[in-house]
């Protein structure tokens, strides 16, 4: 569990503190390097700057115990929760465990409690053990399971200090002297150790702690799901076809496919961007050529396509004697290999998003050809993901609905780009 486990006290002299801290590591350096402490007091002092408690687990995981925190903003987080845990973050009995949450900082829950001291003002120590985290619900989550660990650990410590308490009571009641002498200079706080008793106390701090973040670790687990992960699990079937398919990415090399630059070059861009028009709306096209082959022209027409489909059939080569529609947009080659294109249909006057895109992209001298084919292929992604957001909403709420409408203005899907989102819809989003 990625956390830090903290013992924070009050001191006389320095206010609250943190003492002792336990944490997960990877960094084989977090073992050996000193801890770094600028209060040099006997209360604010557990291990030594140079004392370190390492534990390893199966797996690798590296727990580690010290003064101090390696990371400079942890440490001072880990401070303001001592502050905050001891002053003010504490139920009404000063007693129990509280949880406050820091968007900025981080997230902390914490218990407070009191621990015999007959050294200290009041006779009474006040401690508090903070669990410190980014995760706002894991924390939330493994409260219960902590909470009664860390209520163990603070019970634990206040009956070895009452063993000692009561010793020194016998000895002289520093309540009775305290009112005979109006003594009133307390010095420095002592250590855990003395307090306690017992000079394997942070010891025993270390075995909890260390349990404290395996228990948090083995009662929830995190697991980032990606796109692609929840659709496998929650509509398996929605993977086919769509952009999580291995072959979707690929972009053919130049030798399989000519390049879009070749390709308008040989066509002229004039052409070439009737062609794109036609190609990313569904319009049929219909190729007629003699010297070069019309293959090529096809296979480089296959590049504006979102999926690689083999048997596409809105792209085809002429016929002899075929008679066309005039709704299919024709492109023959004439004379010199110059090529010429007829279509009764009107070009718009506003192209599709997605079609500018590509053509601002062609224009770029930065791009090479790889590179140019790599981002028209995300470019087309990008539309296709939009396609297959759009068309279950509106076969669940219709095609006018105020949902669609909103939706697609969320993906910035304009007039314009109609006639390719429906053409995609019908296509490609099976």
């Amino acid at each position: 569990m990625n956390a830090i486990v903290g013992l924070c006290h009050f001191c006389e002299a320095h206010g609250p503190r943190p003492l002792f801290c336990t944490f997960t590591t990877d960094n084989e350096s977090h073992t050996t390097e000193s801890s770094k402490s600028g209060v040099q007091c006997s209360g604010c002092t557990s291990l030594g700057p140079e004392t370190v408690f390492v534990s390893r687990d199966d797996d690798g995981t590296i727990f580690c115990s010290r003064e101090s925190v390696p990371n400079a903003d942890v440490t001072a987080f880990l401070r303001q929760a001592a502050i905050r845990s001891i002053t003010c973050e504490v139920n009404w009995n000063k007693e129990g465990g509280v949880v406050y949450f820091s968007d900025t900082h981080g997230h902390v829950l914490s218990l407070t409690f009191q621990v015999k001291d007959t050294w200290a003002r009041g006779l009474k120590r006040w401690f508090s053990i903070v669990v410190l985290m980014k995760d706002k619900m894991l924390l939330l989550n493994i409260t219960p399971l902590l909470t009664e660990h860390m209520q163990k650990i603070a019970k634990e410590l206040q009956e070895l200090a009452d063993v000692v308490y009561d010793a020194e009571q016998k000895v002289c009641s520093q309540r009775a002297l305290r009112l005979k002498t109006g003594r009133n200079d307390f010095g420095q706080s002592r250590s855990l150790m003395h307090l306690t008793g017992s000079e394997d106390v942070f010891k025993r701090l270390h075995s909890n702690f260390t349990w404290m973040l395996k228990a948090g670790a083995h009662t929830y687990s995190e697991k980032l799901y990606t796109s692609q992960d929840l659709l496998k699990k929650l509509q398996p079937q929605a993977l086919k076809n769509s952009i999580f398919e291995p072959s979707t990415c690929s972009v053919p090399n130049d030798e399989e496919c000519m390049s879009l630059r070749s390709l308008e070059k040989l066509l002229t861009k004039t052409v070439f961007k009737v062609l794109m028009y036609c190609t990313l709306t569904g319009v049929y096209i219909v190729i007629k050529s003699n010297k070069i082959e019309a293959d090529a022209i096809i296979k480089g027409l296959s590049r504006l396509l979102p999926v690689n489909q083999p048997n596409y059939t809105r792209i085809s080569i002429a016929k002899s004697d075929e008679k066309l529609l005039t709704s299919v947009c024709l492109v023959e080659e004439v004379e010199n290999g110059n090529f010429s294109y007829k279509w009764a249909g009107p070009l718009p006057v506003k192209y599709p998003t997605l079609m500018n895109r590509i053509e601002n992209a062609m224009n770029n001298e930065k791009f090479n050809d790889e590179v140019l084919h790599q981002h028209v292929k995300s470019l087309q992604l990008e539309w296709l993901g939009i396609a297959k957001a759009v068309k279950p909403a509106i076969a669940s709420s219709g095609a006018r609905s105020d949902a669609v409408a909103k939706l697609k203005q969320i993906f910035g899907v304009a007039q314009h780009d109609e006639s390719l989102l429906n053409h995609w819809m019908s296509a490609f989003c099976i």
